[in-house]
C-alpha cells in the first residue's frame, strides 16, 4: 500500500496545480477516475457550476458593500439594501454556510468524482471524502497563527454586521461628518483585506497542493482499496470533491444532489495530511461553533485510548470550519474529519508555493488510512 499511494502521491503532484476550471485539474479529474475504475469501482462524475476561486466572491462582496456604504448620500435606501445584502451573505459564506456567493459569476464547470463499489442489504455506506482542488497562493497564509486568522476572520464578520448599522444610521443622518469619517475606514478597511486576501493569487497563481491536499486524496483511495476485503454488508463511496478552496462547493452540491440522509450513513474526511500530527478534529468555526459528536467521531477517540497504534493521534480543533464535512455535520451526519496540525494547531505550508511534495512528509498521511480502517471497521460492525 505505502508503495502505491507514494506512486499516487508523485503522479498527482506532478502537475503543477490542480486549480478548478485549469486543464490539469481536468486531467486530475480523468486520472482519479481511472485509478478507481481499475479497483473495481464504478464511477460517476457530478458536474456543476462554481467560481473558480474565492477571488470573484471577495471581490463580489467587497464591491457591493463598499458600494453601499460609499454611495448612501445619494442612493439612499438603494444603499442600505445593497449593504445588508452583502453582510448577510458574506457572513453566511464566511460561517460556512449556503449563500448566493457559493454562485458568483463568472461560473466554470467542475466536477466531482464518486466512485461506489459494492451494495449493502441494510442501506448501509462508508463515504470517503477528500477535495482534490488546489488553493490559491494567499498572502494571509504568510504567517498563519491560528488564533491570528481565526481573530482575523471575526473581525471582518463583525465588520460586515457593523456596516449595516453604519449604513442604516446615515440614511437618516446622511450629512453626519463622523459617519462620513466610519464609512470611509470601513471601506479602507474591506479594501485592504481584499487586496491582502488575493494579491498572492495574481503574484503566483495557484499552489501545487501536495499537503493540501493531494495527500488527502491518495489516503481516501488507499483507505477504500483496504476497505473493499474488510467491511462487510457496507457500500463503499469515495467522493473526491471539487471546488473546495473556493468555498466547499463541491462537496455542497455532492450534499445537496447526491447524499441520501440516514444513520447507517458514515463519513470520513481527509484534508492535508503532510504535516504534523495526525489529528481528528473534534470543533470547528469560525463564528458559530461545530462540534463533532457522532458515532464515528466517538469510534476514533475510542481508538486512540485503546489501541496501542493509535495512541500517538490526538484530537483537535481547527479554526475556519473550511473542511468538505461542515455540511454534514451541521446536519447531524456521524463524520469526523483527518489532519495533520504542528504544535501550534497549524497545517504548515497550506496556501503557499512551498506547498510542495519535498515538503511533505508521508507518514501522517500513510497512518491516516490505517486508522481510517479501524474506524470503518468499528462503526460498521
Amino acid at each position: 500500500m505505502a508503495i502505491q499511494a507514494t506512486s499516487l502521491l508523485r503522479q498527482l503532484t506532478a502537475f503543477s496545480h490542480r486549480g478548478v476550471g485549469s486543464s490539469s485539474n481536468s486531467k486530475t479529474a480523468l486520472l482519479i477516475a481511472e485509478t478507481l475504475q481499475k479497483s473495481g469501482f464504478a464511477v460517476e462524475k457530478q458536474t456543476f457550476q462554481t467560481p473558480a476561486t474565492y477571488v470573484p466572491i471577495v471581490y463580489w462582496l467587497i464591491g457591493v458593500l463598499a458600494t453601499g456604504l460609499i454611495t448612501v448620500q445619494w442612493w439612499g435606501l438603494v444603499s442600505v439594501v445593497l449593504v445588508a445584502i452583502a453582510a448577510l451573505n458574506g457572513l453566511m459564506y464566511f460561517d460556512w454556510r449556503p449563500s448566493w456567493l457559493l454562485y458568483a459569476p463568472p461560473l466554470v464547470s467542475a466536477d466531482n468524482v464518486i466512485g461506489r463499489y459494492g451494495q449493502s442489504s441494510v442501506g448501509r455506506k462508508m463515504i470517503l471524502m477528500a477535495h482534490f482542488d488546489s488553493a490559491p497562493v494567499s498572502f494571509l497564509y504568510r504567517r498563519q497563527t491560528k488564533e491570528g486568522f481565526r481573530n482575523s476572520i471575526r473581525a471582518s464578520m463583525i465588520l460586515m454586521a457593523l456596516s449595516v448599522s453604519v449604513v442604516g444610521i446615515s440614511y437618516h443622518l446622511p450629512q453626519n461628518q463622523y459617519l462620513l469619517v466610519i464609512r470611509v475606514l470601513l471601506v479602507t478597511y474591506f479594501l485592504g483585506q481584499a487586496i491582502l486576501g488575493t494579491v498572492g493569487f495574481w503574484q503566483k497563481g495557484f499552489t501545487n497542493g501536495a499537503s493540501d491536499n493531494a495527500t488527502g486524496v491518495v489516503a481516501a483511495l488507499a483507505t477504500a482499496e483496504q476497505l473493499k476485503s474488510v467491511l462487510s454488508d457496507t457500500q463503499i463511496e469515495v467522493v473526491l470533491t471539487n471546488a473546495e478552496e473556493a468555498g466547499m462547493i463541491g462537496a455542497y452540491h455532492y450534499f445537496q444532489k447526491k447524499f441520501t440522509k440516514n444513520p447507517k450513513n458514515y463519513l470520513i474526511n481527509f484534508d492535508t495530511l503532510g504535516n504534523g500530527q495526525l489529528t481528528a478534529i473534534t470543533q470547528t468555526g469560525s463564528l458559530s461553533l461545530i462540534e463533532y459528536k457522532n458515532d464515528v467521531t466517538k469510534a476514533a477517540v475510542e481508538l486512540m485510548e485503546t489501541v496501542p497504534q493509535f495512541q500517538g493521534i490526538t484530537t483537535g480543533s481547527w479554526h475556519t470550519a473550511d473542511f468538505d464535512s461542515a455540511w454534514f455535520a451541521r446536519a447531524g451526519v456521524h463524520c469526523v474529519t483527518l489532519s495533520a496540525l504542528d504544535s501550534e494547531g497549524c497545517m504548515p505550508n497550506i496556501h503557499r508555493p512551498e506547498d510542495t511534495l519535498d515538503h511533505v512528509d508521508t507518514h501522517p498521511m500513510l497512518q491516516a488510512v490505517d486508522f481510517a480502517v479501524a474506524i470503518a471497521q468499528k462503526v460498521t460492525s
